[in-house]
């Protein structure tokens, strides 16, 4: 009845207001009446439907933060319960003060138990998140499970390589019974039924998962904030981002508060964190690492594949746990069949032959501050005082690698993404790649010229937002197909200098301020590239900011160019800040990234040592 009222109304309405609009009169003059009805009718519908639709987006709206806030209290009820618990339970913070080897140790020959290092890293991790926001929930059954391993090693005295150690994961690695919400509110109570594979395979170890830890909206941005946990600040610097999407991890591992994490990685995801917050990481090649239970928000995609990787405080744990997740294919036993099987090859790790090392301190489009070019040549003696051949290269045409993996990784306009945003509050970190995502792909050619007076280092990822170049299959295969030719392009210049390695800076400056990460996007062109290339590369850190760097900074970084400008506004203040570089290896040849991250942090540990 009410609703019969109501178009009744207005279509009486919209009938008045063309019959006897003088205006509109003048319009309508010509047109048959039938269609003058129509017109009215249609009107009408628009007329009903749009206060209808905003009021549903509304209602989806608060629907959706009543979910945000109830998931909050639980997270929060469980977080005071743990605290309560670790208040009269039995901890060694000794355990917090020894690298991951001397932990292990003192693990296996029964110095700790299992469930008193638990505690210990839970209690630390606690007091980390409260002053960095890090940690989005602590894992309840965790304690159970070191409980079950010391029980088990006093019966059979059975204990795995990893025995006790617990560990962190990113928010979208899936843990039975938890959330992977990547920072997406319709993804809460959306628990995962399976752990991930990686999970899988380190619990059979010995490890123990014991919380999960922050991302940025959609994982698409090396910022670490959303709209469900909020912002994750640098431990160094708390105006400053720990980086993304492994923000979370990056933090509290860097902080003291996890001895060993596990993220992703598809445009530096795992790297940028290590980077900025001085920790090692991997990110290796695809299907060396398995991706099975991690979520993603570029489902169905290909040509770029996100990968697993691994951060800690130093490159040996990072070796030593990659070694024990290849070794006897032990992934491809903890239910991950689709694997390469490539078992860990031992020689390229330990061996003692003379590498040949390229560098460079830019990548030709972006250029480097002068921190992070000091950096690179720390890192080039280093590795020429360790007896190996040091060679300038370059990569081709980075411009046209950015332009190109931004258009292969938003190929479908970004729908997936744009509908799990649909009715989400918008981290303000995120809202210019939507907006550039709005733009069809002509405006945006029309305004290139415009913009390129004032940024020329924007066009890449200003172009291949949307993937707008990319709207039928025929020119998806066509963009792999090129793909596919820069990178014979590359290895070709890369087996002409007869190259072992390469490093090469991670981003262009030190960990930028937390408001600035948004307009930052073509610095994504260092790490964007090994993904673009699917080649392994490792996170060394190499030193931190200095006064020094910061007087060249206003004398040696100027440049007509916004994107720059801000480059440099963002790095005044960062001393103290840590400087790190990739090292970069063939696919396939984990081992040998590995073996290059422990000769350079050998040698650069004994030259800082009095």
């Amino acid at each position: 009845m009410l609703l019969n009222y109501l178009l009744t109304v207005v279509y009486d309405g919209i009938k008045y207001v063309i019959y006897n609009n003088p205006y509109v009169r003048i319009i309508r003059l010509g047109f048959h009446p039938m269609t003058i009805s129509v017109l009215t009718i249609s009107t009408g519908f628009v007329v009903i439907y749009m206060p209808f639709r905003a009021l549903s987006n509304r209602r989806q709206k608060m629907l959706l933060r009543k979910k945000i806030k109830e998931k909050l209290n639980r997270v929060c009820k469980n977080k005071e319960k743990l605290e309560q618990d670790l208040v009269s339970s039995k901890q060694n913070h000794l355990c917090l003060q020894l690298d991951v080897s001397e932990l292990l140790q003192k693990l296996q020959n029964g110095s700790f138990t299992c469930l008193e290092v638990l505690r210990s890293y839970q209690a630390k991790a606690l007091e980390i998140t409260s002053e960095y926001n890090c940690v989005t929930e602590f894992i309840l059954e965790a304690e159970e499970w070191a409980k079950e391993l010391d029980a088990e090693a006093a019966h059979s005295g059975k204990k795995g390589p990893l025995h006790g150690l617990p560990f962190s994961v990113k928010d979208n690695v899936g843990l039975i019974g938890y959330d992977s919400t990547v920072g997406i509110s319709q993804f809460i109570n959306q628990p995962a039924i399976e752990d991930a594979a990686m999970v899988i395979a380190l619990k059979k170890l010995g490890a123990i998962p014991f919380c999960k830890t922050n991302v940025p909206q959609t994982n698409m941005s090396f910022g670490c904030s959303n709209p469900i946990w909020g912002l994750t600040k640098n431990p160094w610097d708390k105006e400053r981002t720990p980086g993304g999407s492994t923000g979370g991890e990056a933090c509290l591992i860097a902080a003291g508060g996890s001895p060993l994490g596990i993220g992703t990685d598809i445009g530096g995801s795992v790297r940028l964190p290590a980077a900025f917050c001085g920790i090692y990481s991997i990110k290796p090649t695809t299907f060396r690492f398995s991706s099975k239970g991690v979520k993603k928000v570029t489902i169905g995609n290909v040509g770029i594949t996100p990968v697993p990787g691994i951060l800690a405080r130093d490159s040996h744990t990072v070796a030593t746990v990659t070694k024990l997740l290849l070794e006897n294919n032990h992934l491809q036993m903890c239910g991950d069949p689709d694997l390469l099987p490539i078992p860990w090859n031992e020689q390229a790790f330990i061996g003692n032959k003379k590498l040949r090392i390229g560098y460079y301190e830019d990548d030709g489009f972006f250029p480097t501050t002068p921190g992070i070019r000091r950096a690179i040549q720390i890192a080039k003696t280093a590795l020429e005082a360790s007896g190996h051949d040091l060679v300038p290269f370059v990569p081709p045409r980075v411009d046209y690698v950015l332009n190109s993996f931004i258009s292969i990784l938003t190929a479908d306009q970004s729908r997936y993404l744009l509908q799990a945003l649909s009715n989400d509050d918008i981290d303000p970190v995120l809202k210019p790649t939507l907006f550039l995502l709005s733009i069809p792909n002509v405006m945006k050619r029309l305004l290139q010229p415009l913009l390129s007076l004032f940024s020329t280092r924007l066009i890449p990822t200003y172009l291949g937002l949307g993937g707008n170049r990319i709207r039928e299959s025929h020119q998806l295969w066509k963009e792999i197909t090129k793909k596919n030719l820069y990178k014979e392009e590359f290895l070709s210049y890369w087996r002409t200098l007869e190259l072992d390695l390469c490093i090469g800076p991670c981003f262009a400056c030190p960990a930028p301020r937390s408001k600035d990460v948004a307009k930052l996007s073509p610095a994504l062109s260092y790490t964007s590239l090994y993904n673009f290339l699917d080649f392994p590369v490792g996170i060394v850190p190499i030193d931190r900011e200095t006064m020094e760097d910061q007087s060249k900074l206003n004398v040696e970084y100027n440049y007509f160019d916004l994107v720059c400008n801000l480059v440099k506004a963002t790095t005044k203040g960062a001393t103290g800040m840590p400087l790190a570089i990739q090292v970069v290896g063939l696919p396939y040849q984990e081992e040998m990234v590995l073996r290059g991250m422990k000769v350079l942090d050998t040698t650069i540990h004994q030259q800082s040592r009095p």
